[in-house]
């Protein structure tokens, strides 16, 4: 199922409202006892073992159907029979069996109904119909005649009493005849939607199945959500002649049903590589005799359940997809002409996406996969899905719907969890789109980095193993979608690493493929293919609603000295603990993270570790990627910078720029130079990008994002002029602004700091900047904008500019902090830029090349 939720913007996930206290456990201050004490698994067996996977024991009885029905378009409605053969593979003697009739759900006298009001929200009945009536009810144990059963409704189940008990290793038949009328509004499951070449009829739920009868529950009935038992569907579906069917399962008589054009085009997708438009615009024109009747034949394994959609407006492409295991299934979009664009190239896209999940999991199962635009949101079925046809709008793009859809292939059809445990099903499908998006540069329905914003705020939220049917439909997205999503995120990239996370989830999937694994399984399952005690991990991500917050506490140099290295104490300051990465930036240039295992945190809430620097460290990062939660970021940065201390007498501004002047290779050398390039650029594969270019009389400075070659910003000055431009858009400047911006550009600023018309004084007070002490020069240029500069009182050079207070807009920059000297050209540059850009945040930059003349 598809949950609209935005993407990039943390305030809309704030929208949720909160749900309540964790499960257990406060989440006050820290108890290593208690974060990491073992979790209370039920023992092991032969049906499910310790290492969570099924036993040699494990049993799971089967359901196969033989579904014949008819549909009438002017009444809207389906009649017909199931046939259900049910095998006991249980050690228990069953004395009946219960059904799911889902069309129940839209009487009036219904459970759904009472509890929900008409038209308020998503999956609310809007319409009444009669359910599904049931004409006749049979049932046979093993080859015995089928006779009248007795049975019994109980909302959206039915009880159906068998003939003799059925004993263990035995086969029930149970044949019910019946009808229901589609609503044209399902609830956001199945319905009606009218198009200009005719109605597109969306249908789940189609004929009464089997509830799972397990070893954990008995049956699952009330509150079970989507738990199917996978069986063999052979589904005959009768409609007009003239609309076409398509759905769960392959059709086995498309020569009976398809015009002669059609035909031929299907046969060949079934061969092709690229894309091929079975059904065109031109055979909607098309006509077939009237009152005429066809019969849909389908079938597959591996079911137990059916989607299908019926139309006379569908446009149909296919392709072929070839999977790892050497077999092949064929790609299938079906949509009205009136559909978004994307529906027209999403056909490819989905080979894409079932290549990949085929790769990273297991291979997908069935040999079709049908994708259906309708009304309905997005909702899947064994081997189908069906999508909005028109919707495209935060992040819910039809390649977005598409991967989550798709998705539940996994989770929940192949992995058939039981979904009373929301995240058992959106939450681990969820993650795989992740996963597709991540390699395949799709869109995806929401941003990790926004979604652990939202996860670092106060906000309560329910814990992720309540049951489905007790979270408020404002808390599903988080509950069930973004939470799981994210922590499995975190879990794979932050904690265990994406290799050994990979083989063991893949191994999980294997394990468990068409089966019924519990929460408890998957928990073992990935602590024991990791070989890794993940109790901390279960409770604080999914058994509670625990916080993050490390801190950092105290970094100091071994007595006093950088060349000694440094002692960094950290600690955590709620219950959830979390392995860490931390950055450490020296001023000679050289950034180093050290990653810190959760192991840390065992015995106590701090930790404190020796890191070899060699030069001052300039700063220490917590988490720099901010790939974890945490409620308070701002205790996460260290900077050796604020501390005062008086200037000897007698020091001058004059002494300390000629000092720094002197110190870069003198000013006789630096007014020689005719012309000059500086090329600074981010370590992540030179993204950002900062140029200047300078000549006596002008210069132009450069801000661009390589990855999508998009300058973000650029400076143009002359002796006359300031053009400062954002994203290519002019940007408006005040006198003050052209002439600090005229200042920054210039090459050296401080071969003019006593130029006629500018002021530079010393501040009385040395400041500690990244470990070093440093003289501050202020000066005002002579359009009267202030800078402030910092010189190392060490070593003459600068390691700082800045605006002395917030900036004003319209700066290309406020700060810039360097550090590493390096010579070129008989003249010392900084190898390392700490570019800070007013309101969006440091950019940690290296010198990539320097030309001067």
């Amino acid at each position: 199922m598809y949950f609209k939720f935005s993407i990039l913007l943390v305030g809309v996930f704030q929208l949720f409202q909160p749900a309540g206290a964790a499960q257990s456990g406060k989440d006050t201050t820290y108890n290593p006892a208690e974060a990491f004490a073992p979790l209370n698994y039920p023992p092991g067996n032969d049906i499910r073992t310790a290492d969570g996977k099924p036993g040699g024991h494990y049993w799971q009885n089967k359901a196969d159907y033989r579904l014949a029905v008819t549909f009438d378009t002017a009444t809207r409605t389906i009649q017909g029979t199931v046939n259900i053969t049910y095998v006991n593979n249980s050690p228990v003697v069953l004395d009946y069996v219960w059904l799911q009739a889902s069309q129940n759900r839209f009487r009036k006298d219904a459970r759904m109904s009472m509890i929900t009001k008409a038209g308020v929200a998503r999956f609310d009945v809007e319409e009444y119909t009669d359910g599904c009536r049931i004409h006749s009810m049979q049932a046979a144990n093993d080859k015995q005649p089928l006779q009248k059963a007795v049975y019994e409704e109980a909302g959206n189940y039915i009880k159906v009493q068998l003939p003799a008990p059925l004993l263990p290793g035995h086969t029930a038949i149970i044949a019910v005849a019946y009808d229901f009328v589609l609503p044209v509004v399902g609830s956001d499951f199945m319905g009606v939607l009218s198009t200009p070449h005719g109605k597109v009829y969306q249908f789940s739920g189609m004929f009464p199945r089997v509830c799972v009868y397990d070893a954990v529950q008995g049956w699952n009935v009330a509150g079970s959500g989507y738990l199917v038992e996978p069986g063999n569907l052979d589904a005959s579906i009768t409609v007009p002649a003239g609309l076409i069917v398509q759905g769960t399962g392959q059709l086995m008589n498309p020569e009976a049903v398809l015009s002669p054009g059609v035909l031929e085009r299907y046969k060949k997708a079934w061969k092709s590589d690229s894309v091929i438009h079975v059904r065109t615009e031109t055979d909607l024109r098309s006509t077939v005799a009237a009152n005429k009747q066809q019969t849909w034949h389908f079938y597959t394994p591996n079911a137990g359940d059916g989607l299908w959609g019926i139309s006379a407006a569908f446009l149909w492409d296919a392709v072929r997809v070839n999977l790892p295991d050497g077999r092949t299934t064929l790609a299938m979009a079906l949509y009205p002409p009136e559909s978004h664009p994307d529906w027209r190239k999403i056909t490819g896209q989905m080979k894409d996406i079932i290549r990949l999940y085929s790769h990273n999991w297991v291979p997908y199962p069935y040999t079709t996969a049908v994708n259906i635009a309708g009304s309905i949101t997005g909702v899947a079925g064994p081997a189908v899905s069906v999508l909005h046809y028109s919707n495209s709008s935060f992040g819910n793009t039809v390649w977005t719907k598409t991967n989550h859809e798709i998705g539940h292939t996994w989770f929940n059809m192949m992995i058939a969890a039981d979904s009373k445990h929301g995240w058992m099903c959106e939450g681990l499908n969820t993650f795989i789109n992740l996963v597709n998006c991540d390699s395949l540069k799709g869109e995806p329905a929401f941003d990790v980095n926004s979604a652990i914003s939202w996860l670092s705020t106060p906000k309560a939220l329910t814990p992720l193993n309540t049951l489905a049917s007790s979270v408020k439909l404002e808390d599903m997205a988080m509950v069930m979608y973004v939470k799981p999503a994210v922590a499995l995120w975190v879990l794979r990239n932050e904690v265990i690493g994406k290799q050994r996370f990979d083989k063991a989830f893949r191994s999980f999937v294997k394990d468990w493929a068409f089966k019924h694994p519990t929460p408890d399984d998957f928990f073992r399952s990935i602590e024991n293919g990791t070989g890794t005690d993940l109790s901390w991990f279960w409770r604080s991500w999914f058994l509670t609603d625990w916080k993050s917050n490390p801190a950092i506490r105290q970094v100091e140099y071994v007595k006093g000295d950088p060349a000694l290295g440094i002692d960094v104490t950290i600690e955590i300051k709620r219950n959830m603990p979390m392995p860490l990465t931390v950055e450490i930036r020296e001023f000679n240039g050289a950034v180093n993270q050290q990653h810190l295992p959760v192991d840390i945190w065992q015995q106590k809430g701090t930790y404190t570790f020796h890191y070899a620097s060699v030069s001052p460290v300039t700063t220490v990062i917590l988490d720099p990627a901010n790939a974890i939660p945490d409620l308070d970021r701002s205790n996460n940065t260290w900077k050796g910078t604020g501390l005062k201390t008086p200037v000897t007498t007698g020091v001058t501004a004059a002494q300390v720029v000629n000092r720094y002047l002197s110190a870069i290779g003198g000013k006789a050398a630096l007014q020689q130079l005719q012309q000059a390039t500086i090329n600074y650029a981010s370590n992540e594969n030179a993204q950002l990008d900062f140029k200047k270019q300078w000549q006596p009389g002008t210069t132009q400075t450069t801000i661009s994002l390589n990855m999508i070659h998009m300058q973000l910003a650029n400076i143009s000055t002359t002796d006359t002029s300031v053009q400062f431009t954002r994203l290519g858009q002019a940007v408006p400047l005040s006198a003050a602004q052209q002439a600090q911006l005229n200042s920054n550009a210039t090459l050296f600023p401080e071969l003019h700091f006593f130029d006629k018309g500018y002021q530079a004084t010393l501040d009385d007070a040395l400041v500690n900047v990244n470990g070093m002490n440093a003289y501050v020069v202020h000066v005002i240029a002579p359009g009267g904008s202030c800078w402030d500069y910092y010189y190392d009182v060490t070593t003459g050079y600068k390691i700082k500019e800045c605006a002395p207070v917030s900036t004003v807009g319209g700066l290309l920059y406020d700060r810039l902090e360097f550090a590493g000297y390096q010579p070129q050209y008989g003249i010392q540059w900084p190898v390392t830029l700490l570019y800070n850009a007013p309101g969006e945040g440091e950019s940690l930059l290296q010198l990539k090349k320097v030309t001067v003349q």
